[in-house]
């Protein structure tokens, strides 16, 4: 080969190897692999170029770009999805725009559209961004609720009200789960405090915790009776069979019975009609033996009948024993439920459900024979900083022993509940307002004498109460309320103190 072609075989190489170079430029930060790969091939073309190894290089890029193709199409797919639902959002918060809402319309068009590679999928995030890019020249007088509704505050009230129903409610499906992370991340967050978005998306995870316990509780209950109409199946099937058994031997006797008399009417005639007295015996025992053999058919059928009947009897006996015992076992597990659904799992106090039974029968009790009845709020103050210091399992020990505490101070026919959090709620048959100052005062000088030590820190505990007494024709909702603007009001008056009606008046 002459030098001239040499040479320009050379160049060509060099060339090639340099275009190689800039093209494996373009596809520099995909992925780690493929980065390697590219280095070592761009280290075999650098100076003199190794054309056998990098051949070599070239083979492992082709499979690494041959198996990246479907991460690209995932990635595209991901992208394009996303960036439909962010369009999407965007055209709901500013819909009263028709510039925005047509723009937003051309915009998702395109991105239904196949995507054949990645500078497609860049013009279409350049379209997304200018459509984006419209918010600066909105007009100002678009609603606030309308540019942010993320920022429109909940209702304090509501938001109050929502947080101590949730707060129930893990306390319920903590002991049951107390291994769950997502009760347990929950839990801190509701301590923390929450965003409206972040409260709905809570309320959701609990209401699929509560439908899955319903329907656990309602496959237990399908189970008592599918288990109860097997049992009565049984038994029916069996009584039917006595019955049918009762039936043949009825008609088999009835059939024994009728050849007896039949036999009885031959030695009679026999009697009449014999010509001697040798044919009479002879005919005599004959028949008396026909007769024999059917008393011992009879006697043999009436044993069986009476095995086969003392078996069914014995049968129906276990069924019916299995059955009792059985519905024991339900009796007690639908006792259980019923006193688990009635009681804190934290606290082993009764819970707001009891609380509302128990109100309930105390308000007719009342009104029907006069006596009075009150009602009061407890709310442990600085309860949110034993969490943030201790830990929530101290707050947890907390409201054990705090409820336990109030209820050994408690009289016999006076009732308390956990309401939700750190509050308790107390009900007082046959307690009038001056009796009841007492009773809550007793309560709170005991509690704050308790010795309380967390990571070898002492600390103590006090609590607010807001108390009520019910007065003519007032519903139960109209005491609490006014118990619950009490215990407001011994919040903001220092703490652990006591305010009730006899502050007002």
């Amino acid at each position: 080969m002459e030098s001239n072609q040499l040479q320009s075989i050379k160049q060509h190489g060099e060339i090639l190897a340099q275009s190689i170079t800039r093209l494996s430029k373009f596809y520099e930060g995909f992925s780690t692999p493929l980065d390697t790969e590219l280095q070592i091939l761009r280290g075999h073309l650098a100076g003199q170029p190794n054309f056998t190894l990098a051949a070599l290089s070239i083979n492992k890029l082709n499979r690494e770009i041959q198996s990246a193709q479907a991460n690209i199409k995932k990635y595209t797919g991901d992208t394009v999805s996303q960036l439909e639902q962010a369009v999407k959002a965007y055209q709901t918060v500013f819909k009263q725009d028709i510039q925005v809402k047509q723009k937003s319309a051309q915009v998702l068009v395109a991105l239904h559209q196949p995507i054949a590679n990645l500078f497609a999928l860049q013009a279409l995030c350049v379209e997304v961004a200018n459509l984006f890019s419209h918010i600066k020249r909105l007009p100002d007088n678009i609603d606030d609720s309308v540019k942010r509704p993320e920022d429109k505050p909940p209702s304090d009230h509501l938001y109050k009200a929502i947080l101590a129903e949730l707060n129930q409610l893990i306390d319920t499906y903590a002991s049951k789960l107390p291994d769950d992370e997502q009760l347990a991340n929950l839990r801190s967050k509701l301590a923390e405090g929450m965003t409206e978005e972040e409260l709905l998306k809570s309320c959701l995870m609990i209401i699929r915790l509560v439908v899955n316990d319903s329907l656990s509780e309602a496959s237990l209950t399908g189970k008592v009776i599918q288990s109860l109409h097997s049992a009565l199946g049984s038994l029916n099937k069996n009584v039917n069979t006595s019955i049918e058994q009762s039936q043949l031997s009825f008609a088999a006797r009835q059939r024994t019975d009728h050849q007896i008399r039949t036999q009885l009417d031959s030695i009679e005639d026999a009697l009449k009609q014999s010509p001697s007295l040798e044919t009479l015996k002879q005919q005599a025992q004959a028949h008396v033996s026909t007769i024999a053999s059917s008393l011992d058919h009879r006697e043999e059928a009436e044993k069986r009948e009476q095995e086969a009947l003392m078996s069914l009897l014995t049968a129906m006996q276990g069924q019916l024993v299995h059955l009792q015992k059985q519905t024991q076992f339900y009796r007690r597990k639908l006792a259980e439920q019923l006193i688990s659904s009635h009681t804190d799992t934290l606290t082993r106090l009764p819970n707001r459900q009891a609380y509302n039974d128990r109100l309930q029968q105390e308000a007719e009790l009342a009104q029907q024979s006069g006596l009075p009845l009150a009602l009061a709020i407890a709310d442990l103050d600085h309860f949110k900083s034993i969490n943030d210091k201790f830990g929530h399992a101290a707050g947890d020990k907390t409201l054990q022993v705090v409820g336990k505490h109030f209820r050994s101070v408690l009289d016999e026919q006076d009732f308390i509940a956990r309401w939700g959090g750190e509050e308790f709620v107390l009900l007082f048959p046959g307690t009038d307002a001056s009796a009841l100052v007492e009773k809550l005062e007793l309560l709170r000088t005991t509690l704050e004498k308790i010795p309380f030590k967390f990571k070898e820190e002492k600390i103590s505990i006090s609590a607010s109460f807001g108390g009520a007494s019910f007065k003519n024709n007032e519903s139960p909702e109209d005491v609490f309320e006014r118990a619950d603007k009490h215990l407001y009001q011994a919040k903001h008056s220092g703490r652990n103190c006591v305010v009730t009606d006899q502050d007002k008046s």
